[in-house]
């Protein structure tokens, strides 16, 4: 506790990092959707890589990350790992990991520095940042999320990762840590490597010089010979000279006059540096973590040779970190920008700015945006902000226009908020927006209607300049322009989430006008509206069957216009067509108004029993896109039998 009380700031800093992760992950005040990888450091180098290699950001990565990494490189070589030793989440861990070891009394894996296994067990993280950072800069989406236990942890297991990678590093974090002094951090983090790169950073710049001038000079040099490099020259220099020369600029510094050689300094220091033994801490391990520092009863040691230096690491690592955030303000690079299509055009291209596109959130969905866009004639490219929603699509004046593309890319929408009683009649408004061309919006906006509990039932939307919105409420609910006009332009919009709680969906809605004219149509046409008709007939099977003593079944399922399930027709579908007499599936809504399945058999060959045997199985078999044959769960459970009609 006296150490604590010596090093209050590093640990405030310790602690507030933990509490801000806690608090934006668990969105205590309402927040949006939360990034666990918002500040992530090593992430923003390993996309700067990307888009200086392959022109594209790493998953939805902006330039905000981006300056965490260049300031982090900026940081390591004047001052030191500031950022390993006061805000890293998996640095915290694994010190207090070893601290609870020390409490329990259980007996620690004692692995000396430059020992040879030390020397061996430091070549895993360098390992580790080759592959992570090939892997992302080749295809653009980051490597690392696989086996980040601190990524795991943070999305509850749930991010785009692979579990038993997951499981695996978690159990090497927290088993390693408990027994082996700061095991993750010299033998496992990449980050741990790459801060060690750039500790020795002249050697870096002549890496970097000579691929430059090779490159320069005509010999194409692909980058992974100069990440191999790094990698491999970065290891060797950790394990033949752990001190290096020329950086970084501030260090720990002994009084030989003043020091009584007790040695405490040395058992406290997280990564066992003999602190005792030298004039000034060149290890490349030291993060300036003060530890040291704050053991020491003679005041020996000092950053810098300087009394008044004591708590200037923490003080920097709030600077950068400040700066960092304040830069990554600034400006914003594309996701991806590239063109494709003639060439000779590229340098008449116009430029047309899509907005509120909340769908285009990363690499990934950029690039589904893109193919969907290469198959629009007179379109040549386009750029993606992922930040700001934003796309910017390249075009030729003279094949197309601003408006043709919108309405090419558009995907009309409807979202069901409510299902009318039986016998309602239902009254159709129509209104203008604009800014709300995401295929995402309609339901934004519905579920807002829903959240104020007024007899709406329903959003359907069609391309125009301004964009039709079509309310369907109840007959008797008042038309009141103002409020609809209110929730459109609402810049917030609360989202429900599965299993309680709020998510605060960031809009900019423009409603532009109501028309005059309201049209009432009955609740079967308002129910035929809002549903996704679902059509398959089994080309093979009709062969053998088709037209051969043909019968319906029909198969109420009141759920059928929910997107969970309709995801599961597919697969429904897939299973009957590989089982003889089934002829086709349909869903419709039947002259009772009600959602079923109407399933296409031969009597020749099923009844009503083998179709319910059928469908009510456990597992289904399928076939995939490639031909192969799977096994997943039912989709469906069905409870009441169907009748043939």
């Amino acid at each position: 506790m006296k150490n604590f009380r010596k090093n209050w700031l590093r640990h405030l800093l310790q602690w507030g990092t933990l509490a801000a992760i806690i608090v934006i992950l668990t969105k205590v005040f309402g927040n949006e959707t939360a990034d666990p990888e918002a500040y992530c450091p090593v992430g923003g180098l390993q996309t700067l890589g990307s888009y200086l290699v392959a022109g594209s950001m790493a998953c939805s990565m902006t330039v905000t990350q981006i300056m965490m990494g260049i300031v982090l490189a900026v940081g390591v070589m004047l001052f030191s790992k500031l950022f390993c030793g006061y805000l890293c989440p998996l640095g915290w861990g694994t010190e207090y990991l070893g601290k609870l070891r020390e409490k329990t009394k259980i007996k620690e894996i004692v692995i000396k520095n430059d020992s040879v296994a030390d020397k061996i067990l430091r070549a895993f993280k360098y390992i580790l940042l080759f592959l992570t950072f090939y892997y992302t800069v080749s295809g653009s989406e980051l490597f690392c999320k696989n086996f980040d236990p601190y990524y795991a942890a943070a999305t509850g297991f749930q991010g785009e990762l692979t579990l038993w990678m997951a499981i695996a590093a978690i159990a090497v974090f927290v088993l390693g840590s408990f027994f082996i002094k700061m095991f993750w951090c010299k033998y496992i983090c990449p980050l741990g490597a790459l801060s060690n790169i750039f500790k020795y950073a002249v050697t870096f710049g002549v890496l970097v010089g000579i691929f430059a001038i090779v490159n320069y000079s005509g010999l194409a040099v692909s980058w992974i010979y100069l990440l191999a490099a790094a990698t491999i020259v970065g290891y060797f220099w950790e394990i033949i000279f752990p001190e290096p020369k020329f950086f970084p600029l501030l260090k720990v510094n002994r009084s030989t006059e003043k020091c009584n050689d007790c040695g405490v300094c040395a058992k406290k220091c997280p990564y066992s540096i003999n602190v005792d033994k030298v004039k000034t801490v060149k290890h490349v391990d030291c993060t300036l973590c003060g530890e040291c520092i704050s053991s020491c009863n003679k005041d020996a040691l000092t950053f810098g040779r300087k009394k008044s230096f004591r708590w200037l690491p923490a003080i920097l690592t709030v600077v950068l970190f400040a700066a960092a955030l304040y830069m990554g303000t600034l400006w914003e690079l594309p996701t991806i920008d590239m063109k494709w299509g003639d060439k000779t055009k590229h340098s008449t291209l116009e430029v047309v700015q899509i907005d509120g596109l909340r769908s285009v959130k990363c690499y990934g969905s950029s690039m589904a945006f893109s193919a969907q866009l290469q198959k629009i004639p007179g379109v040549y490219g386009v750029a993606t902000f992922v930040k700001k929603s934003v796309a910017e699509v390249y075009y030729n004046s003279s094949e197309t226009t601003p408006d043709k593309i919108k309405e090419l890319i558009y995907v009309p929408a409807k979202f069901k908020i409510a299902t009318p009683p039986a016998g309602a009649v239902v009254k159709v408004v129509t209104i203008r927006t604009e800014k709300m061309y995401d295929k995402m919006d309609p339901n934004y906006l519905g579920l807002q209607f829903r959240n104020d509990g007024k007899a709406y039932y329903g959003i359907e939307t069609e391309y125009a300049c301004p964009l039709i919105v079509r309310i369907y409420m109840d007959v008797n609910e008042p038309i009141d322009e103002k409020y609809i006009e209110s929730v459109v332009e609402m810049k917030e919009l609360q989202m429900l989430v599965h299993g309680g709680g709020t998510n605060i969906v960031k809009v900019d809605f423009e409603f532009i006008s109501m028309e005059e004219k309201v049209d009432t149509i009955s609740r079967i046409q308002f129910l035929e509206r809002q549903f996704n008709f679902y059509k398959k007939e089994y080309a093979a099977n009709m062969e053998k069957w088709g037209g051969k003593n043909e019968a319906v079944y029909e198969l109420v399922y009141p759920d059928l216009d929910k997107p969970l399930i309709t995801r599961g027709i597919p697969y429904l579908s897939s299973h009957l067509s590989l089982i003889d007499g089934f002829l086709g599936i349909e869903t419709t809504i039947n002259e009772n108004e009600e959602y079923c399945f109407r399933i296409r058999y031969s009597k020749d060959v099923l009844n009503e029993d083998k179709i319910w045997e059928a469908i009510t199985k456990a597992q289904w078999t399928i076939k995939t896109k490639d031909g192969e044959l799977q096994t997943p769960d039912a989709k469906f459970t069905f409870t009441n039998k169907g009748t043939t009609k």
